[in-house]
């Protein structure tokens, strides 16, 4: 079976719009499939017409970032009513949250000398959300990084110069509104931030899954 449960478009922090994707995943033949933007599920409202063409194969899919303490943690949901008032209270400031994010980071780049501007970010985002992949382009751009791996390591990865967290959200009201939502509460990429640490509290207030397989993992990760 084929299937990729962990897809972005430009609705969020993706590279393809979301007609691009939908094409691409036609073209695969891939059996099942959920478009998990950042923070948002507009894809669902704003293309819900080539959607539909998919049928049962799309799984409706959110990827929203959380807060635990001293982390920036992940979710996933899936399979949930996309109408659900759980998921649109706890996406319902992300956009103006994501750009004040964007908005600090950029000052404290300033600060080191870089220079880099909210409009040279705005040109990587066609999309409404602004994500730290945007700013990692944008850094590539003004010739401040080389390449956006090198972006993250450098200035806004965990733990770096400019790095600010995106999430005051708890991680345990996300998996709550998904699960009360009609869906599935996922941990996505569970070895980043050493998300892992946290399993047993989160399968306390209601996590329903791991995702095993991405780009974040080895295969040891996934075994």
């Amino acid at each position: 079976m084929n299937v990729d449960f962990h897809l972005h478009t430009t609705e969020s922090d993706g590279i393809l719009e979301p007609s691009a994707l939908l094409r691409t995943v036609a073209s695969v033949g891939m059996d099942y499939f959920s478009i998990t933007d950042h923070d948002t599920i507009a894809v669902y409202s704003r293309h819900a017409e080539l959607l539909t063409q998919f049928g049962e194969r799309v799984v409706s899919g959110v990827e929203v970032s959380t807060n635990a303490g001293d982390r920036e943690v992940h979710i996933l949901g899936y399979g949930f009513d996309v109408g659900s008032s759980h998921i649109s209270d706890i996406l319902s400031d992300r956009v103006a949250a994501r750009r004040q994010r964007a908005e600090r980071v950029v000052e404290k780049l300033k600060r080191q000398g870089v220079p880099i501007s909210m409009t040279d970010i705005a040109r990587q985002a066609t999309g409404e959300m602004i994500g730290r992949p945007h700013i990692a382009r944008a850094l590539v751009d003004v010739g401040a990084a080389r390449d956006v791996n090198d972006a993250f390591d450098r200035y806004i990865g965990l733990g770096c110069s400019a790095y600010v967290p995106a999430a005051t959200l708890s991680t345990a009201n996300a998996i709550r509104a998904i699960n009360e939502s009609g869906g599935v509460s996922v941990l996505a990429h569970p070895t980043r931030n050493a998300a892992e640490e946290l399993l047993e509290s989160l399968v306390k207030v209601g996590l329903r899954g791991i995702e095993a397989y991405s780009t974040s993992h080895t295969q040891h990760d996934a075994e």
